[in-house]
């Protein structure tokens, strides 16, 4: 949903098994750099309507760069964009942006579905971010197709949403 457009991350989602997978730029939009946020809501609910017509029953839109950059902060407090999700998963560097993005998103509405992340690779931020009050899902977890199906399983909207520093954030893990 945020950042400059480049085919990687698409081609892993197609990769893993995806039906389809889209990024902003099938939304019109070369970067969401400075881009008004009414028109990223937009965005988001054309790509939601494509990837349903393309037979997906769950959507995952990443928002990528943290909480604090200028259009995630802003989508992040969109009420429009939060009826888009039905969870989040909240990938974090370490165990205390962990907990806070945790708090920050739980402040602002929205349904913490579990934390993820480059702090999944070191046992002890694992353990630290269980402040959240939150499950942990390193790289094992989250390719399992049981915990899959078990992280989307209470959500009556199937849209998930990611917040992360980057896809890589997900994806590495020692």
């Amino acid at each position: 949903m945020t950042g400059t457009g480049a085919g990687n991350d698409i081609w892993s989602m197609i990769d893993a098994g995806a039906c389809a997978a889209l990024d902003f730029t099938d939304g019109g939009f070369a970067t969401t750099y400075l881009a008004p946020i009414d028109a990223l809501v937009e965005g988001a609910q054309r790509l939601l309507h494509s990837l349903a017509a393309a037979g997906a029953e769950i959507a995952v839109l990443e928002v990528a760069d943290g909480l604090f950059q200028s259009e995630t902060a802003a989508l992040a407090k969109s009420p429009k964009f939060r009826q888009l999700t039905g969870g989040v998963l909240f990938a974090a560097g370490d165990a205390m942006g962990a907990v806070a993005g945790c708090e920050r998103l739980r402040e602002l509405g929205y349904d913490v579905l579990g934390l993820s992340g480059l702090l999944t690779c070191s046992p002890l931020a694992r353990r630290e971010a269980g402040a959240a009050n939150a499950p942990v899902y390193g790289v094992k977890e989250l390719t399992d197709p049981a915990t899959a199906a078990n992280i989307v399983s209470g959500i009556l909207n199937p849209r998930l949403m990611v917040i992360a520093g980057g896809a890589q954030c997900l994806y590495q893990e020692s």
